[in-house]
């Protein structure tokens, strides 16, 4: 039988931190963590936020389009090829941030007149190219928006967001550097989303141990009446 894991996807302007998450045991582990590139050599990697404010509308479509191929051809390739390396573990979904906006406008100036749009612009070029290349290939699209990763890894785990913290920071992370708080917040969201496919449980700890906690602390309140 397959072990089945996720990817989870820390994306910045260029590139991403690519975390795949499994289990041993039921017990959350990273099997892998790569950086992956998201644009050919020599393109400019935000485009919206630099390149285009100096040129005229049609200069920027042309601009703008020329990138968000070229993302879409190396997010595409990366999780290919991230998917053949890793067998035979079965990849079966991806974690990612959740994009502002749900689709970006189709030309440049209505994002030139919306400082939301602006701000989010450059950063969706990724986001939406690997969850499309993502659900190419079939895998389920989990999203979280950012700051929620370890409150949702603490629900499937069945613990307080204090110990999913824990786990995602020491006791769990893997060995070696680099563990910044980038892969951190990518585990937690990995833990999230294979939770909803298998079991997930901590050492010494899960949905049994938090009832346990919860109920030694009721009995602490009877001794003290």
């Amino acid at each position: 039988m397959k072990r089945i894991c996720v990817l989870s996807v820390a994306e910045h302007a260029g590139w991403a931190h690519v975390l795949c998450v499994g289990e041993r045991g039921n017990v959350p582990t990273v099997l892998s963590r790569r950086r992956v590139a998201l644009i050919d050599p020599g393109l400019p990697t935000q485009p919206y936020h630099h390149e285009a404010t100096a040129l005229t509308d049609d200069e920027a479509n042309a601009l703008i389009a020329r990138v968000r191929r070229s993302i879409e051809r190396c997010a595409t390739d990366a999780l290919q090829r991230l998917v053949t390396e890793l067998a035979p573990q079965a990849i079966i979904a991806l974690a990612i941030r959740r994009p502002p906006f749900d689709e970006l406008p189709d030309t440049y100036t209505p994002v030139r007149e919306s400082y939301r749009l602006m701000c989010a612009a450059d950063g969706m070029l990724y986001q939406l190219a690997i969850c499309r290349a993502a659900r190419q290939l079939e895998l389920d699209v989990h999203m979280c928006r950012r700051g929620e990763e370890r409150s949702l890894a603490a629900e499937q785990l069945g613990v307080t967001v204090d110990r999913a913290d824990e786990f995602v920071s020491r006791s769990g992370r893997p060995s070696g550097p680099p563990w910044t708080e980038e892969h951190r917040r990518a585990y937690a969201a990995g833990i999230a989303a294979l939770g909803s496919h298998v079991r997930l449980r901590l050492r010494n700890g899960g949905t049994r141990g938090l009832q346990n906690g919860r109920m030694a602390e009721l009995q602490k309140g009877k001794t003290r009446k």
